[in-house]
């Protein structure tokens, strides 16, 4: 069953070093895509508002002019 298994060396062990350093790297993987996420959201959410405030707006002058201009 060893026999099997690739050969190993001292080389192929990671070092303390080795996994901060990758462990860093994740990290900034991690906050760069978390800013791409963040930025995304936001700018959904201000077109979400957009298009709601514009609706109401719009139903709100519909309203107003109808109790102005209305069927008398």
């Amino acid at each position: 069953m060893m026999g099997m298994l690739p050969p190993v060396g001292w080389a192929d062990v990671a070092t303390k070093r080795d996994l901060d350093q990758q462990r860093k790297l994740l990290e900034l993987r991690i906050e760069s895509t978390d800013k791409g996420n963040r930025a995304h959201f936001e700018k959904a959410m201000r077109h979400q508002l957009n298009v709601i405030l514009g609706a109401f707006f719009s139903v709100a002058g519909v309203l107003i002019a109808l109790l102005i201009y209305g069927p008398r």
